[in-house]
């Protein structure tokens, strides 16, 4: 107990930070090309120029503790983005300025996963958990603002993955596993599939190889509906290479086509022809010619993620160790950087006192300590990047000459996330210790402790 209060208490002067800086997932607009969003460890980093210069999203405005949580973004035709996190489903405001959750069906719940589908942009499903009950599906079809349930999934399995078919809009695939069987005491990993827009679902188990730990569904062909590639998971520990399986009769059937060590994704080109998958520990990049049949290797390096917009291969890269955050590439043969932490400068145009430009100001030294920017000599005060943080935000901002009280203020304690007590932190740890079936009980809404 004293050994979690001085982790969670702040002290005098702190100087410990949060994960190393690493961009881990990227988003495309479906109908803007040069509009791109990835997720970092700090918020979100976009660009509208198609790479040529890049701003940043501070994780507080999105009700993300970037110390412990990894929201899974999408990027919806009206410009605006999603994220999902422990506290549910947000969405940015007219010119991102800020983010909101405009529907409470999908607050306070833990989001797993969303996608979309190039054929119907303005379509999201989001995979949801209460940490306690079944995982359930949500559906929206106006671009995030309304969610209504789908389905509640099989209560024994751990979802971790939702894919739509590109080709098929009934097409829905799932993948997730049981950390536990009651009667074998194993664990157990599965894939399932929809035909009906995901109401029902075809189960097919997968057998795990001695340490593999899950089933991580990376992709489906955008002209087959029947193939799909996922993800064998071992722990980071393990020492051993995962294998990325190819379905090509929507799950029925599974081959082996690729070993490396620490898969991180995978991307069809449009045609479905061509195949590239990335891992993260030097694996580097491989490509496949015929459909992820084959592999070959391209090039070794340390690739988070990877991502087709339509013309090109995006790819993150862990700049701690390849001087460089992001990549993009035709083929896999020649490499262009497009992204690296020293470009990540400037917020969105925004008013000053909407959420982005007034709350994200206040986290600009820590976004300088962690980027190193400057040699991280910029004004820096301790604390741990994310949630709680030390430095306090002024309670008031000027916008048009005239005191405005900022957004979030106007009571005694913020929500966890955004300068909360170290008392609400320690509230929230207890309240996500619970386990059901290994997964830990998240928090719903991150226990805001006032209404604003």
């Amino acid at each position: 107990m004293i050994f979690v209060l001085a982790l969670l208490l702040p002290a005098a002067s702190a100087s410990a930070h949060g994960r190393p800086p690493l961009i881990g997932q990227v988003a495309f607009h479906p109908e803007d090309p040069d509009f791109v969003v990835a997720r970092a460890t700090w918020g979100l980093v976009l660009t509208e120029d198609g790479g040529e210069s890049w701003r940043w999203i501070c994780a507080a405005v999105m009700g993300t503790d970037p110390t412990r949580e990894d929201p899974v973004i999408r990027v919806m035709p009206d410009g605006a983005i999603l994220a999902g996190n422990f506290s549910g489903i947000w969405r940015s405001v007219e010119g991102r300025c800020g983010f909101e959750q405009p529907d409470p069906a999908v607050a306070d719940v833990f989001v797993i996963d969303l996608d979309t589908r190039p054929s119907e942009p303005a379509t999201v499903f989001a995979l949801l958990t209460s940490g306690v009950n079944a995982d359930e599906l949500f559906r929206s079809d106006d671009m995030g603002r309304t969610w209504a349930q789908v389905s509640v999934l099989a209560d024994e399995v751990l979802m971790e993955r939702v894919r739509l078919a590109p080709s098929d809009p009934e097409r829905v695939y799932l993948s997730g596993a049981i950390p536990r069987d009651p009667v074998t005491m194993e664990r157990r990993a599965f894939f399932y599939r929809s035909d009906d827009g995901g109401v029902t679902f075809t189960e097919t188990e997968l057998p795990l190889l001695d340490g593999e730990r899950n089933a991580h569904l990376f992709a489906v062909d955008p002209t087959d509906p029947d193939r799909a590639l996922l993800r064998m998971t071992r722990r980071a520990t393990d020492g051993r290479a995962e294998r990325l399986l190819l379905t090509e009769d929507g799950g029925e059937t599974f081959e082996a086509v690729l070993e490396a060590f620490e898969l991180s994704g995978a991307a069809f080109s449009p045609d479905g022809a061509r195949v590239w998958a990335t891992a993260r520990t030097t694996d580097g990049l491989y490509r496949s010619d015929d459909g992820g049949r084959t592999f070959a290797q391209l090039t070794e390096g340390n690739f988070s993620c990877v991502g087709h917009d339509g013309v090109s291969l995006w790819m993150c890269v862990d700049e701690l160790r390849d001087d460089y955050a992001m990549a993009r590439t035709e083929t896999g043969d020649a490499i262009d950087r497009v992204l690296v932490f020293d470009q990540i400068r400037e917020l969105p145009d925004c008013p000053m006192c909407t959420e982005v430009n007034y709350v994200c100001r206040e986290w600009f030294p820590d976004l300088v300590y962690d980027l190193q920017l400057d040699g991280g000599t910029a004004s820096f005060d301790g604390g741990v990047t994310g949630a709680p943080r030390d430095a306090a935000v002024p309670l008031s901002c000027v916008d048009g000459g005239e005191p405005v009280t900022p957004p979030g203020e106007g009571c005694s304690c913020r929500a966890v996330g955004r300068g909360a007590s170290p008392w609400a932190a320690l509230a929230l740890l207890f309240s996500m210790v619970g386990l059901r079936g290994g997964r830990r009980r998240r928090s719903a809404s991150c226990l805001r402790a006032c209404d604003p």
